[in-house]
């Protein structure tokens, strides 16, 4: 699927697609939308899988590098908390943990699609066959006089401008809808 907004004035078209390779062939300009932020790379697709990759590596070694200190800190004032030598240096820690704003590191989107589809039954030969099918939504007729056999095994489309009728053909086939026939 592909959206496009276009500005006649900036001469921009924002793009949302799922066919990677499109997107790399098409833009040169990545926003990605993460951790209730965005983030602009100013590059293609492919480029910006490469430094969205080093940036969360950066965030990864500033993150544990911040742990570390963080523990480092307060290794500090429970060894030295009973101290009254120590209490100044102790306080200014304890200070010094609450200022620290923590370092947040992008989540990694392992999301996949897991579909599992149960074996299902075989059909017989004719799985549809439609005869003198006929429906209407008064006063507009959709379809009249529909004859059609489908042998299992074959393979089926619709085709028809908007409105013509397809979607409510289906229907009827499912028993979604009521119908004229059988």
């Amino acid at each position: 699927m592909v959206r496009t907004v276009s500005c006649s004035k900036c001469q921009a078209v924002v793009l949302v697609s799922h066919d990677r390779a499109f997107i790399n062939n098409v833009t040169n300009r990545t926003l990605e939308i993460t951790c209730g932020r965005i983030e602009d790379y100013k590059v293609k697709y492919d480029e910006y899988l490469v430094l969205r990759k080093e940036r969360r590596e950066q965030q990864l070694r500033a993150y544990e590098n911040q742990q570390k200190e963080i523990a480092d800190i307060k290794a500090f004032v429970e060894r030295f908390r009973y101290q009254a030598t120590k209490a100044v240096q102790v306080q200014q820690r304890i200070k010094q943990l609450e200022k620290i704003v923590p370092i947040e590191v992008d989540e990694v989107d392992n999301s996949a699609m897991r579909l599992k589809f149960p074996p299902c039954l075989r059909s017989g030969d004719y799985p549809v066959i439609c005869d003198n099918v006929r429906k209407e939504y008064p006063p507009r007729l959709v379809f009249d006089k529909v004859d059609m056999t489908i042998k299992r095994g074959e393979k089926v489309a619709f085709v028809g401008k908007n409105g013509e009728g397809k979607s409510t053909l289906v229907k009827c086939i499912m028993g979604e809808i009521p119908l004229t026939g059988t």
